[in-house]
Parts: C-alpha cells; sequence; structure tokens
C-alpha cells in the first residue's frame, strides 16, 4: 500500500498537469514529461478492446519523446493545427487518482478523466477516458515517463487533440 503523502504528491501533480492545460500554458505543461516520454491514445478494435501495442497497431495519437510532443504544442500554439483552429476552452476533471505501484525511481498511477471543450465554431464536446501514467521521480517532483489515454468513446464526433482529452 502506498502512503498518504505519495498519493498527496501524485494527486497535486496530476491537477497541477490539467490546470496546465486548461491554461494553455505549453511550456509548462511539457516540462512535466521526461525527454523519453511516451504520449498515446490507443485506437479500439472492432471488438471494443483498446489496441495494446503502440508500435504495432492503429492510434488515435502516439508521440514517442519529448520532442514530438514540442512540435505538437507549438503547432497548436501557433495556429497552424487545423484540428485546433479556432482554439477551444477546457476544463479538465481529474478524479480517482490511485499509485498502482511505488518503485525508487518510478511509480505507476491511475486517474479518472473528463475534459470538456467549447469553441464558438464548433460548439461543446465532452470526453471522458481513464489516464495512466509512469512517473519517474526528478529533483523531488515528478515527470512524466509515459502517459496513456483510454478513451471510454471510439466512435468521436468532432475533434481532439492531446489537450482536449
Amino acid at each position: 500500500m502506498t502512503d498518504l503523502a505519495t498519493t498527496a504528491a501524485v494527486q497535486e501533480f496530476l491537477y497541477r498537469e490539467a490546470r496546465l492545460l486548461d491554461a494553455k500554458n505549453w511550456d509548462a505543461w511539457l516540462d512535466l514529461f521526461t525527454d523519453d516520454a511516451v504520449f498515446w491514445v490507443p485506437a479500439v478494435t472492432m471488438t471494443g478492446e483498446h489496441t495494446t501495442d503502440a508500435e504495432n497497431s492503429l492510434n488515435f495519437i502516439y508521440i514517442a519523446g519529448r520532442a514530438g510532443l514540442e512540435a505538437r504544442a507549438f503547432r497548436v500554439a501557433t495556429g497552424s493545427s487545423l484540428a485546433s483552429n479556432p482554439l477551444p476552452r477546457t476544463r479538465h476533471l481529474v478524479a480517482t487518482v490511485m499509485v498502482d505501484a511505488d518503485g525508487p525511481d518510478e511509480l505507476r498511477a491511475f486517474a479518472n478523466a473528463q475534459t470538456v471543450a467549447f469553441c464558438e465554431a464548433r460548439g461543446q464536446q465532452i470526453l471522458t477516458s481513464s489516464y495512466e501514467y509512469a512517473l519517474r521521480r526528478q529533483d523531488g517532483t515528478f515527470r512524466i515517463a509515459q502517459k496513456k489515454i483510454l478513451l471510454l468513446e471510439y466512435v468521436i464526433d468532432g475533434y481532439f487533440d492531446f489537450f482536449t482529452i
């Protein structure tokens, strides 16, 4: 069982990530990731299961390495991403934060999430998911080594990007 201080630290870290996304503070959000981080949103198979092999399966989003996340955030910030233009306002609701495994250098965490995105041109979109994290301990805090987002919906009516899920 994980101690309460570790669980509270993980909760605060995940809440901070959500707040940074809602504030569109891309640089501070990117600082939460390790250089070798993986950001993965698996697709859903015909049997209703999420894909399990990021390298050899279809994915909604798969970005390996912080440099890929930086490039994506740059396109969003500069308006050159058609999927994110106009840029919606978002609210991330993060709940049920749990530490699944706690090692000396890395821990595994889980959370449920719901994200509401709204812009005048596209209206409102609500996506529900669970997050699975690999968090590394670095310099007295955590860094995201992997964020896997399992969408509840597998038919998406609209668009989404890294900051709307």
